[in-house]
């Protein structure tokens, strides 16, 4: 009966490890841009992104 437990138990896991997506991707980046935050908030305002800061 024990060996069935594990079975399941195993077969549980493979099917969970199945279901997870292989890549992540964010939509978020982090450069550095020499020249001081309103340089950046500059830069980030002119192409449409948000400066959130460091």
């Amino acid at each position: 009966m024990v060996g069935s437990w594990r079975a399941l138990a195993l077969l549980a896991a493979l099917q969970l490890a199945g279901a997870v997506p292989e890549s992540l991707y964010h939509n978020q980046f982090a450069i550095h841009v020499p020249g001081g935050a309103e340089h950046v908030d500059d830069i980030a305002r002119r192409h449409g992104f948000v400066n959130h800061g460091q």
